[in-house]
């Protein structure tokens, strides 16, 4: 008598927007590190509503005083790689999933969707956001200090696809919070999931309202020579 196995799930199988262990790591990675390190960019970039010479102490800290291998290192590992698997994976669930009317209610369908479009616009806004800072820093000697950045942002349409980054992807962290807390068990009962919902909220507002503090921050203060110039 032969005792028949399930077949091997294949690569497409594995990948598919509701694979459990890919979903959770999705959601955490969200959140640590790539959330955090949204928070802490927004919060030292909004040094630049307190002066060039704050926001050019951040800019100089990075690129010059910390050591290259650690400034490399922390790229890679906290931020590239995470991001990388946090965006592509999300094109998967993207793909993959759908808003379902009739079992959810609008508002969640509404946070679902926005969720999906704010992460395919945030994906390709970071990709211009690093080509025009530190790739071109890198290659062409881009000035990346306040003066650099007051230049670029000259261009009003610069500062729509920035001020739409901004509240796209602190609305992405923070709904992404809320499902992070129900899919790892955190938030079980409706209510407290009702809550959460409405801390997340005011997190968003708050986070994108410092991120576009930081934005403003180039259009308040002449600027200075950067470091080196």
């Amino acid at each position: 008598m032969s005792v028949q196995t399930a077949p091997k799930a294949g690569w497409r199988e594995w990948l598919k927007g509701d694979n459990y262990t890919l979903h959770k790591l999705h959601s955490l990675t969200g959140i640590f590190p790539v959330g955090y390190y949204l928070v802490q960019h927004l919060f030292f970039n909004s040094f630049a509503a307190m002066g060039p010479k704050y926001f050019n102490a951040v800019v100089y800290f990075f690129n010059v005083i910390l050591p290259k291998p650690v400034l490399y290192a922390m790229e890679l590992l906290l931020v590239i790689l995470p991001l990388l698997f946090h965006a592509l994976y999300g094109f998967v669930i993207t793909y993959h999933g759908k808003a379902n009317i009739y079992r959810y209610r609008f508002s969640e369908n509404l946070a679902y969707t926005l969720q999906r479009i704010s992460g395919v616009y945030i994906f390709f806004f970071l990709l211009y956001h690093v080509y025009s800072t530190s790739i071109s820093h890198k290659l062409y000697g881009t000035d990346i200090y306040y003066a650099g950045m007051q230049a670029q942002f000259q261009n009003p349409w610069i500062v729509a696809v920035y001020a739409l980054g901004v509240i796209a992807s602190s609305y992405h962290l923070f709904n992404g919070v809320w499902n992070f807390c129900i899919r790892w068990g955190i938030t079980v009962g409706e209510g407290a999931q009702r809550a959460l919902h409405r801390w997340c909220m005011v997190g968003f507002i708050l986070l994108a309202v410092l991120g576009l503090i930081a934005l403003a921050g180039f259009f308040m203060h002449e600027p200075v020579p950067s470091p080196g110039h």
